[in-house]
């Protein structure tokens, strides 16, 4: 594998683990509130 798509293999992962954390702190605060799970999937399509 060449060092570009090592980095862009890993940019990738990146991106795609922050935006799980994202969409889970999302989540707790949420639930928290007390917003029910039609809210989320409103969120998730943005």
């Amino acid at each position: 594998m060449s060092t570009q798509a090592q980095a862009r293999s890993l940019m990738m992962r990146h991106q795609h683990l922050v935006k799980n954390r994202q969409q889970s702190l999302l989540s707790r605060a949420a639930a928290e509130v007390g917003l029910d799970a039609g809210f989320q999937a409103s969120v998730d399509r943005q």
